[in-house]
């Protein structure tokens, strides 16, 4: 392009500008003209003016949102740098035309807009299709580092900050190691955490829920004249930091790594409770809780469903769950914070937080997210570790009003996780807090059955809860109590609402936590026989014919349960064998057998050698001799071994085939 050509368009996109900021601005059209005329500049004095006019351009500066402007400021210098980097025929060199971009970044641009000029063009070398010479790199990393540090260290927040977040987080990749290693670590956790979950430009703790739900369209309210501006979730998704939210997670995570202290870790702990707090918090207020899937949602046609607002919450909790893996890795290395009794005191503060997150993580199948698992098992373990935390976590979590099942959703659910997370704690408990707290948070759900699937699941944590209380031995009169009421309703709840699964474990766990020589068998010794002769009652009336439907969980987005490392599990054995609701009831009475006492034994295997001879389905049949095969040749230990094994052998094989004397 000729002298004449340049200085017609450095002129166009001066006085673009300058132009007032409107609603009717193009900035896409106003980054790519601009970008396209740097590149082409040949003079460094006209490169260094425009350099200038872009970092102060009335019409990206003076509009409401600043950050869109800081964004579009850094895509227009990665973009000219791209373009110039092709061009090596120039009159001007690559070198000198950078020096002479830096140049316009001068004392009258506020510092922190420099990180925009310096950042931009680092990343445009991101590709490796051109290279930098090394003088040149260093002196654009060192001064990219000196504002950002400067301002990660002296301020917090404001767009100063979030201006400074936004470069190093689109440059962070292209920085060389020597510039990496001079990077402020625990200013950058101060200050990439509230700009992610805090601040208006990013989750807002929580706000933009709020937002949605004033703009929900009511029964009877007119389309067109929606009370309230409304609240575009497309726009919030097109928002710099909710885009790059991946990215800055990641950074904020190498960061933590960098700076894992005591301090920097309550601060990143603090910015996150406050932000699943008040998420939490405003979920519950508004119908949005309510609201069953595809509803509508905004009188803008772009967004009918909630599916928009599901991406929104999921990505907060995947992003929330990537910083706190690199706080757990600290925490595990940290031989200073485990001398000081801080670990099980921040992993108390992490569960808690993932507590507040479940309502979304309930939604995701929690089970093939490997690294919600790995967070969540990792701070139980530290938890544990000491006991007066675990029971001081444990009153944490739970329910606020204990006796009675809650009527709304995300209160439902957090009495799941509570259940769920006391399964691990409870041995650690002591018996007055499991009267007070534990029995009755978990009797409602055991006494009252639905066949609501929202309840499905809270019920079946709170057997396996209660399995767990009555395998404690500091819990065994708390745990006798309540235990007739609970094999009651144990044989209740099966099959409707118990699988086949969990009430066969639930009849061999109490067999086994109550036969001797067991805490809970010195209270009553024959308990065990008494259970047992339940089950043979439910065996003679029991349905043979058709097998029990397997239950999945609901609002899992997963075809298939994964299991935690992201693999397909095999089926269970309801869905493999066609188990009827006899076959379970007997099974569980084969399952009993090797937690039998001696004597007990004897006459327990006559009476299901029995009944397995008395089997007639021919697929029930074939099962139940290879289970109690498998009992008898290999589950037995050697004391009962040497009692079944002569049984066996003189006749109570014929037994258990049907066979005649």
């Amino acid at each position: 392009m000729n002298s004449n050509g340049s200085a017609h368009l450095l002129t166009s996109v001066l006085q673009s500008l300058q132009a007032p900021a409107g609603r009717n601005t193009n900035i896409r059209t106003i980054v790519n003209n601009s970008a396209v005329t740097l590149s082409r500049l040949t003079n460094p004095l006209n490169v260094s003016l425009l350099t200038t006019q872009v970092l102060a351009a009335p019409v990206l500066w003076n509009g409401p949102d600043l950050l869109p402007a800081c964004q579009a400021v850094f895509d227009i210098f990665r973009l000219s740098t791209q373009e110039r980097a092709r061009e090596s025929s120039r009159a001007i060199s690559l070198t000198d035309w950078i020096e002479a971009v830096i140049n316009g970044a001068d004392s009258r641009v506020p510092r922190w807009k420099h990180a925009l000029a310096s950042g931009g063009i680092l990343a445009a070398f991101e590709a490796n299709d051109a290279r930098l010479p090394f003088t040149t790199r260093s002196n654009l990393e060192a001064h990219l580092l000196e504002v950002v540090n400067f301002h990660f260290e002296f301020l917090t927040s404001g767009i100063e900050t979030h201006s400074c977040v936004l470069a190093i987080s689109n440059t962070y990749r292209v920085l060389t190691e020597d510039s990496k290693y001079l990077i402020n670590y625990p200013a950058l956790t101060g200050a990439i955490l509230p700009a992610m979950f805090l601040s208006s430009e990013g989750y807002q703790t929580g706000d933009f829920l709020r937002q949605i739900d004033r703009g929900i369209p009511l029964p009877g309210k007119s389309s067109k004249l929606p009370a309230v501006a409304p609240f575009s979730l497309k726009e919030f998704l097109a928002r710099p930091f909710i885009m790059n939210m991946g990215g800055l997670a990641k950074l904020a995570a190498i960061s933590m790594d960098s700076s894992a202290d005591a301090e920097t870790i309550n601060g990143v702990l603090s910015v996150l409770a406050t932000y699943s707090r008040s998420l939490v918090s405003i979920w519950l207020e508004t119908q949005l809780s309510t609201l069953p899937d595809n509803s509508v949602i905004s009188y803008d046609p772009v967004q009918t469903n909630t599916a928009q607002l599901w991406h929104v919450l999921k990505a907060s909790l995947f992003s929330a769950v990537v910083v706190l893996e690199s706080v757990v890795r600290a925490l595990l290395h940290s031989h200073q914070m485990s001398r000081n009794n801080e670990v099980s005191s921040f992993a108390g503060q992490i569960i808690c937080i993932l507590r507040d997150f479940f309502f979304i993580t309930h939604r995701t199948n929690p089970a093939a997210f490997g690294t919600y698992q790995f967070v969540y098992h990792a701070c139980i373990d530290m938890v544990m570790a000491n006991p007066g935390q675990a029971e001081n976590l444990a009153g944490q979590l739970a329910p606020i009003q204990t006796g009675t099942i809650p009527t709304h959703p995300a209160t439902i659910l957090r009495d799941l996780y509570f259940l769920n997370t006391l399964e691990y704690l409870v041995i650690a408990c002591t018996p007055r807090f499991c009267t007070s707290i534990v029995s009755p948070s978990l009797t409602p759900y055991l006494a009252n059955p639905s066949v609501n699937p929202l309840l499905r699941e809270p019920f079946e944590s709170a057997h396996s809860l209660m399995l767990a209380m009555v395998g404690c031995p500091q819990l065994v009169e708390t745990s006798f109590k309540i235990l007739p009421e609970y094999i009651e309703s144990v044989f209740a709840a099966y099959p409707q609402f118990l699988s086949s699964r969990q009430f066969r474990l639930a009849i061999s766990s109490l067999i086994k936590f109550t036969s001797p020589p067991t805490p809970l068998s010195g209270i009553k010794r024959d308990l065990p026989d008494v259970i047992l002769e339940m089950l043979c009652a439910r065996i003679e009336m029991a349905d043979d014919k058709a097998p029990v439907a397997a239950w999945r969980p609901p609002n899992q987005e997963q075809q298939a349960d994964m299991t935690p490392d992201g693999a397909a599990p095999a089926a269970s054995q309801a869905e493999q064998e066609g188990f009827t609701e006899r076959d379970a009831c007997i099974l569980a009475l084969l399952d009993s057998l090797p937690f039998m006492e001696e004597p007990a034994l004897m006459r327990w295997l006559e009476v299901s050698a029995r009944i397995v001879g008395a089997t007639v389905r021919g697929d029930s049949r074939e099962i139940l001799r290879g289970r109690f095969w498998d009992v008898i040749s290999g589950e037995l230990d050697v004391g009962r071994s040497q009692l079944a094994i002569p049984w066996w052998s003189e006749g109570g094989r014929e037994t258990v085939l049907g066979i005649s004397g």
